[in-house]
């Protein structure tokens, strides 16, 4: 059974660390006894070193291995990495602050980045070279850190609601939905079974949007040009869809403590018809093209057996979401979520022969998880009052007046790269004390660093967007 930790907190205002376990597809949160420092999870093999860095770290300055040996460098064995991730008793993060590496005569160091040839967020990639193969990854970020959770401090609900939503804005609702649950639960307000299932509507509206613009992404990256098209197009199905119920095409501002917002422009009746549009767009335009792409035997040359991350390595390093998925292993907290009635998992064991955790496992993953959810969504909409979903809700009033238990309360949401934790601490008035935010990229970045070794160096921008990792969910 999977088990592992997918989260380090440490409570200032306590003096106090936390963990959150995940476990049978749900996640725990629980007090830490016997942890004094960051070094001693170090220490602790459980824990993931990417995760306490981002968690716990604090800024070193530059990452300076160029003394050590390039076999010392590039190891995974924990008990010699241990001097690469501390230093006088503290742990660095994993801010990009300037970083070298030791090159063996045979080898060499190629770097790409800060800027993004595609003119998207920044990140440091350094890579250990030789010849055409890369023998190790090294990934930094931080060169846009937002410090939002500080600007969130002592703020209003109302005020934290709209920070949620930037943390990584292909995930809006993701995140709109953990922290509305965790005010939710702080002040004791139950939602109707109508409102929790449109929520996960629209995450699952979410979902098909990002997965429809990956598979188009990377259909371009190998020069397939027929999917790519249709997916460029018909992504627009899905974010038109979230625009209809929500008027945002994202999402945004539609998920908040005590209900939802829906689009008063249109009819209930309206509403309810307005998925059949996406499906129909679905079957008649795209899916038949990803069919085609999948018979076709050059697709299948370059993406089976390219990038490929073991199950072994999922559970070792806790990877999520997506990245544990496409490896074949059954994690989804969706399977305990009441908000998602009769939720079936993929059929894994069927179809291991797609799930080999390589590039072809993540693209043939976004295919079955479209074609999951619009079967799932289908069934719902049919069992929802959709005539009281549509009457107007005072949503404002009732989370300007939100009475909150004091403490620590967090929410796990299965976003569409993966589970999306959010813990809050509230103080006695009411008011934010402190947080912590994980994004599933937090993890899964190493997931390319491993997935990229042995690989050619010019197979990197094709995994790389096979993952679609958060560069923002990342810098907070």
């Amino acid at each position: 059974m999977f088990k592992k930790p997918t989260g380090v907190y440490f409570s200032k205002e306590q003096q106090s660390f936390y963990e959150f376990i995940s476990e049978d597809n749900q996640v725990t949160m629980q007090s830490v006894a016997g942890k004094k420092s960051p070094i001693d999870f170090l220490m602790d093999e459980s824990y993931p070193v990417w995760l306490l860095r981002h968690s716990l770290g604090k800024d070193m300055g530059e990452e300076n291995y160029s003394s050590l040996s390039e076999e010392d460098y590039i190891t995974d064995k924990r008990n010699k990495v241990l001097g690469l991730h501390q230093k006088s008793g503290v742990l660095k993060d994993l801010n990009f602050r300037g970083l070298k590496v030791p090159c063996s005569d045979t080898s060499y160091s190629h770097a790409v980045g800060p800027i993004h040839a595609g003119i998207i967020e920044p990140g440091h990639f350094r890579f250990v070279v030789e010849g055409e193969t890369v023998r190790h990854l090294t990934i930094r970020l931080g060169f846009q850190k937002r410090d939002i959770q500080d600007l969130i401090k002592s703020q209003s609900p109302e005020r934290v609601m709209h920070f949620s939503e930037t943390i990584s804005g292909d995930t809006s609702v993701a995140y709109a939905t953990a922290f509305s649950r965790i005010y939710e639960k702080a002040a004791g307000i139950s939602l109707s079974k109508d409102v929790e299932i449109f929520r996960s509507l629209l995450l699952e509206t979410e979902r098909i949007a990002i997965h429809i613009g990956d598979l188009g992404g990377l259909s371009e990256d190998i020069g397939y040009y027929p999917l790519f098209g249709v997916c460029a197009t018909d992504r627009g199905a899905a974010l038109g869809l979230m625009e209809t119920w929500t008027g945002n095409r994202f999402g945004k501002a539609a998920v908040r403590p005590g209900g939802v917002r829906t689009n008063q422009r249109i009819s209930a009746k309206d509403a309810k018809l307005a998925f059949g549009a996406l499906k129909k767009i679905f079957l008649k335009n795209v899916q038949p093209q990803i069919e085609r792409a999948l018979k076709d035997s050059t697709i299948k040359e370059r993406l089976q057996g390219c990038g490929t991350v073991s199950e072994e390595n999922v559970h070792k390093h806790g990877f999520v979401g997506q990245v544990a998925r496409m490896a074949g292993i059954p994690q989804d907290l969706r399977l305990k979520d009441a908000a998602y009635p009769n939720w079936k998992l993929l059929p894994f064991k069927e179809e291991h022969h797609h799930f080999s955790g390589d590039a072809w496992a993540r693209f043939y993953l976004r295919y079955r998880e479209i074609q999951q959810s619009l079967e799932w969504m289908e069934t719902q909409i049919e069992s929802l009052d959709w005539e009281k979903l549509w009457s107007p809700e005072q949503v404002e009033s009732t989370y300007k007046k939100l009475s909150l238990t004091p403490g620590i309360h967090f929410e796990a949401v299965e976003g569409w790269r993966g589970p999306v934790l959010v813990a809050l601490e509230i103080g006695p008035d009411g008011s934010l004390v402190d947080s912590y935010i994980r994004d599933p990229s937090v993890l899964n970045w190493h997931a390319l660093e491993l997935a990229i070794r042995g690989e050619l160096i010019g197979d990197f921008p094709l995994n790389n967007k096979s993952f679609n990792l958060s560069y923002v969910g990342f810098d907070l």
